[in-house]
């Protein structure tokens, strides 16, 4: 299942959704690190767990630590299990466990399948320890080059035409201001609201004298956010968020 087909398949079941936290694979396609996982792990609250097995046909899985795991048409299992242990975010409405914490989970239960998850996640957390800087050097050199192409796309312009069309993109007052609308109209997850703070908090040397610190930061932390895609071979959500920028 991909994120789209988890978020569907979990409205099927009316759960409030304060009383579960979905956990594992299923964690981690919602928050961008997997594409897709077999099935939907959830921890549930008592209340939870009696509803489910009240309403819908249920069978026994397995058992872990003394407590039952059950399942429910081949793609939700769930257990009162970890509902306690472990923190989560709010992604798309749901709370989901932590990346940090998946990877605690998959040490835990150190199955065979949980090992190439545990190597993805160290992976993408070493990432995250990248400097900021560099990150928005990348992102800088992937955001001017969308918007030359998108800007030859428009048409046989000139290229002094070029060169002031882009001003209206390519510049750290317009990366602010882009940054501001995504963030006013919640375009942006959590991860990439991290991404951002931390570039933003990052200790800058020098900036133009013609712009802020604070403009200055704002563009930076675009930037570093894209750089960061491009690591994590995220190419899609790049262009999703280029063509929110150019209003594609």
């Amino acid at each position: 299942m991909n994120k789209q087909e988890i978020l569907e398949n979990l409205k099927k079941y009316n759960l409030e959704n304060q009383d579960f936290i979905i956990i594992g694979s299923a964690a981690l396609v919602l928050q961008g690190l997997k594409e897709k996982c077999n099935d939907i792990d959830i921890a549930t609250s008592l209340k939870c767990n009696n509803f489910l097995l009240k309403n819908f046909k249920c069978d026994i899985k397995t058992e872990i630590d003394g407590y039952k795991i059950y399942i429910i048409d081949n793609i939700i299992n769930f257990s009162t299990h970890y509902y306690k242990d472990f923190k989560g975010n709010i992604i798309d409405g749901y709370l989901t466990q932590t990346i940090e914490e998946v990877l605690k989970l998959k040490k835990l239960l150190n199955r065979e399948k949980d090992q190439n998850d545990i190597k993805l996640i160290i992976e993408y957390l070493n990432n995250l320890n990248i400097n900021s800087l560099a990150l928005a050097y990348l992102g800088d050199a992937i955001y001017e080059l969308f918007i030359r192409k998108y800007l030859i796309s428009k048409g046989n312009y000139k290229v002094n035409d070029l060169q002031i069309m882009a001003t209206k993109y390519v510049s750290a007052k317009a990366q602010s201001n882009f940054l501001d609308k995504m963030l006013e109209n919640n375009f942006l997850t959590e991860e990439e609201q991290i991404i951002i703070k931390r570039a933003r908090n990052h200790k800058v040397l020098s900036h133009p004298k013609k712009t802020s610190i604070i403009t200055y930061k704002k563009a930076t932390g675009l930037e570093a956010l894209l750089g960061y895609l491009k690591i994590k071979n995220n190419n899609q959500r790049i262009k999703e968020i280029m063509n929110y920028i150019v209003g594609d």
